[in-house]
């Protein structure tokens, strides 16, 4: 793919734009359309991420196991972050002390409860990708609620 610049205006005209379609969602949106929305934008996220996750193992993830171990080596080895996912039986935790959406760190975007959604999408879409049950992923705690970290807690069958 061919690197663009992309000139200062139109980075502040994107992150213009990204704030008023998040706070649009949160303030004249019901909710369950709020959900879906940033749900469906943590979908798309989710491709991307586990495509990196194949590449890290050299093939598609195809269990539970198999997926924590990508994506760990990808937030060690690629990212350099140092908070893993852990699992316990049929569930597993991630706690996390920055923002890890690539929006907020490209500053496009700013943490806020609306952005934060886009988690769920990501998750469990995520978890999906390798488990034949149900996936239900909850945010315990999120910066762009207010809290100083993003903590998540999902369950699955496998």
């Amino acid at each position: 793919m061919e690197k663009r610049e992309i000139q200062e205006a139109a980075i502040r005209r994107n992150v213009s734009w990204i704030e008023v379609v998040e706070r649009s969602l949160g303030d004249f949106g019901n909710d369950r359309l709020t959900k879906q929305v940033m749900k469906a934008a943590g979908q798309k996220c989710a491709q991307q991420i586990l495509t990196e996750c194949e590449n890290i193992l050299g093939k598609k993830p195809e269990t539970v196991d198999e997926l924590i171990e990508a994506t760990n080596r990808r937030r060690k080895e690629t990212l350099n972050i140092d908070s893993l996912w852990e699992r316990e039986g049929n569930s597993a935790h991630l706690l996390i002390r920055e923002c890890g959406c690539t929006l907020v760190k490209a500053g496009l975007a700013k943490p806020n409860p609306v952005h934060c959604l886009c988690s769920v999408g990501l998750i469990e879409t995520y978890f999906s990708s390798v488990c034949h049950g149900s996936v239900n992923v909850e945010i315990v705690r999120a910066i762009g609620q207010g809290d100083e970290v993003c903590e998540f807690h999902v369950t699955f069958t496998e």
